[in-house]
């Protein structure tokens, strides 16, 4: 599909190690520190594994916005569930990811982190761009879903948004690199993002003193 769109294109696989709970934005923070390391590329594409295109014509570049490239899932009957959405497939250029200051990294199990994501780029003025309800289809791999983090913190976390987003994420992540691998068709990136916090967790202790 790529190639069709006559595009200069690489893939990078980055995992999280082991099976501790997902951390989704951490691994993307950690994908671009990594991914910069190696080439400075004009266009990052965030794409989760189980996102598979259905129409060429949704071509994988950036816009001076961020770009929500999958606003209509077969899961959701192709429509878009509600106007902030950003999960699934966004491409951004990188001064933009920088601005935002790229994912939150306290977003333990599956849900809000896109959420978030969105809220960031709301109060930096940005806009979000998409392309059509036609040409943006996707169809989701099915899977059994992560376990989610708990409703009550991520309604915390969205509420503080504003507050903490230029000290939550790309400038505050944590991880080890654990491999690089080339292989012809993708390059794998294995990365250790640690363990969830223990304690009563340091997010439910914030939220105690609001």
């Amino acid at each position: 599909m790529l190639k069709r769109q006559q595009l200069n294109f690489r893939f990078f696989v980055v995992e999280q190690n082991g099976n501790n709970t997902f951390n989704k934005g951490l691994i993307m923070n950690a994908a671009f520190a990594e991914v910069r390391k190696i080439e400075d590329f004009d266009c990052f594409v965030f794409h989760d594994v189980d996102m598979i295109p259905e129409d060429d014509r949704n071509i994988y570049t950036c816009t001076d916005a961020p770009k929500h490239m999958s606003p209509a899932l077969d899961k959701f009957g192709y429509r878009l569930p509600y106007m902030q959405l950003v999960g699934g497939v966004l491409s951004m250029k990188p001064d933009v990811f920088i601005a935002v200051n790229g994912y939150s990294n306290l977003y333990w199990g599956w849900g809000a982190e896109d959420d978030d994501m969105a809220a960031r780029i709301k109060f930096k003025n940005l806009g979000i761009v998409r392309p059509p309800l036609t040409t943006g289809r996707y169809r989701m791999i099915k899977h059994s879903k992560r376990e989610m983090n708990p409703a009550k913190i991520r309604m915390f976390l969205l509420k503080t948004v504003k507050n903490r987003f230029m000290k939550d994420g790309l400038n505050s992540v944590q991880y080890k690199t654990v491999f690089v691998k080339l292989t012809p068709l993708f390059t794998h990136i294995m990365v250790d993002v640690g363990e969830p916090p223990k304690d009563t967790n340091k997010i439910t202790s914030m939220m105690t003193q609001t």
